[in-house]
């Protein structure tokens, strides 16, 4: 995998440094939709009804010039797609700034439009003073078995160095038993477990599997849950609340 130079958007400095003792995070591919009024509308009712700290988006669209319910967050941005006057990629959103972040292009590209995909993962100081790994991913789609698993563990070796609580989520695009298979057995060798999210047929799934997770470790769900973001994105977001151990 490749490095990647990343775009950062810092609030006022002045504000909290530290996530809560429990603290809420919104994984979502919003596919390319998050510009516009019913976007907006739509998240500025999910952050009432629910408490969000965190934002491990996919698919998000980047402008110069456009405004949105994502500039209240200290926020990194890894695109995969570059345009002109616009940008694709993932996106970590936090209501306190990261201490640290990085992001990886995959190595192989897409077999049919020719994208790399992105990653990034980023820092954050816990109430109890432990650093919090995030890492948010969209995983390769449109190749080979042996590539997925390929891309898949630069991911893993990539936070193998980090030794206190972690957070992997995204779309990881496993939708085969094989890809599944290969990603809960590198979770399991990080001692990372599978969130159990409620509402479970909700999330995205391809021929009975599902395609977006979080994953976590060293730290205790309170509630999991499945939203239905009412057609908004081909995906349904997911919802964590958590507890520092």
């Amino acid at each position: 995998m490749k490095t990647l130079k990343i775009i950062r958007n810092c609030l006022d400095p002045k504000g909290e440094k530290c996530l809560p003792n429990e603290f809420g995070l919104l994984c979502w591919n919003v596919h390319k939709q998050n510009l516009g009024y019913r976007f907006d509308h739509f998240l500025k009712r999910v952050l009432e009804d629910y408490t969000i700290d965190l934002l491990a988006l996919q698919e998000v669209k980047i402008t110069s010039n456009t405004s949105s319910l994502l500039d209240s967050f200290h926020f990194v941005f890894a695109p995969n797609i570059r345009f002109i006057n616009h940008m694709y990629g993932v996106f970590n959103g936090s209501r306190i700034p990261e201490y640290e972040s990085f992001s990886l292009l995959s190595s192989h590209r897409e077999s049919m439009i020719q994208t790399r995909k992105s990653a990034i993962f980023s820092t954050y100081t816990l109430h109890n003073g432990e650093m919090l790994l995030l890492v948010n991913l969209h995983a390769i789609n449109f190749r080979a078995t042996k590539v997925y698993h390929k891309e898949l563990e630069m991911i893993f070796d990539s936070i193998r160095h980090h030794h206190g609580p972690i957070i992997l989520t995204g779309d990881f695009n496993s939708w085969n038993k094989q890809r599944i298979s290969f990603l809960m057995k590198l979770s399991g060798s990080l001692e990372l477990q599978n969130s159990e999210i409620e509402h479970a047929h909700l999330i995205k799934s391809f021929m009975g599997y599902k395609l977006d997770h979080i994953f976590y470790r060293g730290l205790e769900v309170v509630e999991s849950y499945a939203i239905d973001v009412k057609k908004l994105s081909d995906h349904n977001a997911l919802y964590a609340r958590f507890r520092a151990i």
